[in-house]
């Protein structure tokens, strides 16, 4: 049977299960933002088990066009979700339909980036739409031949207490991929290890961005519980033979998705909005009555009963303030994976000084950054020494050595010269133990258009996540 593989490398992504905004962890900007579901996440009974994968992707500099549309971002992220990833896609700020400008230093797109990371890590938590007590409610409601409600109904208002999400095998920790092509994968270089990732959305206080991602995260993924496990209820109906029973919830994926037009600032669908802002209200409202009742009781509320990162700070089990979200309990830290596409090594130091050449305002992404002339310069030569000069392994790329990462390029990038590449690729694989490794394609560009060099990259890509997740499950 034919797939989008078999008819060259930038196949189509399928519709995204949500579209929708969240605020940035920098200063609240609205971002736009796509998750796609894997093959566990369909309806039928016999697709493989959902196991928690996920991976952000990040996309090009946005003032020269890039944003999540980018093509090799969609070969990129069809890839991951064709190994059992889920995948979420979003725009930085000042990227089409995300709010603001592109800033100088990067600070705000890293915790733009962060800022998706949280609200992954935390929909995947609560994702679990085939745990048995849940499909038990789906069932019994079926049978009373309920028809799809107008508005939540009571079942929908408390399935989100009728037990925790379950946990992947014992055996069997989540990866979590985080990724990027070109100025998106310097992006994923500078970010920080996950446990400070997380950090903010421990305990964040009631009305800040970390606690609305937070929120809006729980909201979504309850949402989808009802949707995914209504759909696979049906198919077991109809496989075994049973009348068709209509299900009891709503597909909500693709909020704001019928948007007419976006505005300098923000334009969307009220109403999809609307549904996600009155859902967080309600889970603010179930927060705040859950801990007056331990007030009540005079039971201490304990801190997070599951897995927390070595760096992220428990104040030895402290009650949090009254203020803020308790902390999310059972949660588990994954295993952290990187990919880096076309990583623009050493462009950081211009951003950090404000010395990026700025392009024409009149020239696309791909006119500035077409590849190299018949005499081997690129238009831009941003592979000066001084401002390439190697620097000693930060923090940041520490986490590139002591987890999982893949970094693929060609020896034919019109941004960085291979040498530069080839010399940032080897000491970083140098290092003791190192898990860090490079893959460069020979004939290859920036753009990857030459030849066989987008299928090679993104069989690199296939192959590497393949290696993980068959590491993982052993």
């Amino acid at each position: 049977m034919a797939t989008d593989l078999d008819h060259g490398p930038a196949m189509a992504l399928p519709q995204p299960a949500l579209t929708f905004t969240l605020p940035s962890l920098h200063d609240g900007l609205t971002l736009d933002c796509r998750v796609y579901h894997p093959h566990s996440l369909v309806a039928s009974p016999k697709s493989p088990p959902w196991r928690k994968h996920a991976a952000v992707i990040a996309h090009p500099y946005a003032p020269l066009g890039g944003s999540y549309e980018d093509p090799i971002v969609n070969i990129v992220a069809t890839t991951l979700l064709r190994t059992g990833l889920l995948v979420a896609t979003f725009n930085f700020r000042g990227a089409h339909g995300s709010a603001g400008r592109t800033s100088w230093t990067a600070k705000a797109e890293r915790e733009d980036y962060m800022s998706v990371v949280g609200f992954v890590f935390h929909y995947v938590h609560y994702l679990d739409p085939f745990r048995p007590s849940l499909l038990a409610h789906i069932k019994t409601n079926n049978e009373g031949h309920m028809s799809p409600p107008a508005s939540p109904s009571p079942l929908s208002r408390t399935l989100s207490d009728v037990s925790s999400p379950s946990l992947p095998p014992a055996k069997e920790v989540p990866i979590l991929l985080l990724g990027g092509y070109s100025y998106g994968s310097m992006i994923t270089c500078q970010l920080p290890a996950i446990g400070t990732i997380l950090a903010p959305f421990n305990t964040p206080a009631y009305g800040s961005s970390a606690a609305e991602i937070r929120l809006r995260a729980q909201h979504l993924a309850e949402k989808e519980n009802i949707v995914l496990a209504s759909a696979r209820a049906a198919a077991v109906d109809r496989q075994s033979g049973r009348s068709h029973r209509k299900g009891i919830g709503m597909r909500i994926g693709g909020d704001e998705e019928n948007r007419a037009s976006h505005d300098s600032k923000r334009s969307f669908s009220l109403d999809p909005e609307d549904r996600i802002r009155k859902g967080v209200a309600e889970l603010i409202q179930k927060a705040k009555k859950r801990r007056k009742n331990h007030h009540l009781s005079g039971e201490h509320i304990a801190q997070d009963g599951g897995v927390i990162p070595s760096n992220i700070e428990n104040h030895n089990h402290a009650e949090p303030a009254h203020d803020c979200l308790l902390p999310v309990p059972n949660t588990t830290t994954p295993r952290m994976v990187y990919i880096l596409v076309s990583p623009l090594q050493g462009m950081i130091t211009n951003l950090a000084t404000m010395s990026l050449p700025a392009p024409s305002p009149k020239l696309s992404w791909k006119a500035w950054t077409r590849p190299p002339s018949k005499s081997g310069k690129a238009h831009l030569q941003p592979d000066d020494p001084d401002i390439h000069a190697d620097k000693p392994l930060a923090e940041a790329e520490d986490k590139l050595v002591r987890n999982p990462t893949l970094a693929v390029y060609g020896d034919r990038d019109g941004f960085v010269a291979a040498r530069k590449l080839r010399d940032w690729a080897s000491r970083l694989e140098r290092v003791p133990g190192s898990q860090f490794r490079a893959h460069e394609v020979s004939g290859a560009g920036h753009f990857w258009t030459q030849g066989k060099a987008a299928y090679i990259m993104r069989d690199a890509i296939k192959a590497f996540v393949e290696d993980i997740l068959n590491d993982t499950a052993s």
